[in-house]
């Protein structure tokens, strides 16, 4: 009886440790997981905000930036 009762506290010791761990090192995945998708969130906006502007300006977003023609004199 006394070997069982070892087992399981050994066993209870094993899992309480194990959910400790497991939780004190998933706040860092979970943060790096956010800042990457802060990253490309925001570079995706700097896209679509590159896009609307463009649309608004009836331009094409990639062409390159239109110089004015001479005046005759």
């Amino acid at each position: 009886m006394k070997r069982i009762l070892i087992w399981v506290v050994i066993y209870l010791l094993g899992a309480v440790s194990g959910v400790l761990y497991n939780f004190s090192t998933s706040g860092a995945k979970d943060r790096s997981r956010i800042v990457a998708l802060e990253n490309e969130l925001s570079a995706k906006n700097e896209k679509l905000d590159k896009c609307t502007s463009s649309l608004i300006e009836q331009t094409r977003p990639n062409a390159p930036v239109a110089t004015p023609a001479p005046t005759p004199k």
